[in-house]
């Protein structure tokens, strides 16, 4: 009979699993690390009292959406390395 076991991991699963785990990590870790500029960038240049309100939630929009769009890319990369990795 043969020990075939469906839901058992292999190595290639496995590396998956580990590749998909590093692309999160890293997109977090860039999106992490631009909202913490982003605030050191208020804080340092009062952005609050020189733009005004309207002004200023459109930047900050805007570079929240930069940011996903950088850790979209991060991920994106990763998983092409794991993709060229397997072949």
């Amino acid at each position: 009979m043969d020990n075939f076991h469906p839901g058992a991991r292999t190595a290639v699963s496995l590396r998956h699993r580990s590749f998909s785990r590093l692309a999160i990590g890293v997109a977090g870790v860039i999106i992490a690390v631009g909202l913490a500029l982003v605030g050191a960038a208020i804080n340092q240049l009062d952005l609050f009292e020189t733009l005004g309100a309207e002004t200023f939630a459109y930047a900050v929009g805007f570079a929240l959406v930069l940011l996903g769009v950088m850790a979209i890319a991060a991920y994106a990369v990763v998983r092409a390395i794991e993709w060229a990795s397997r072949a």
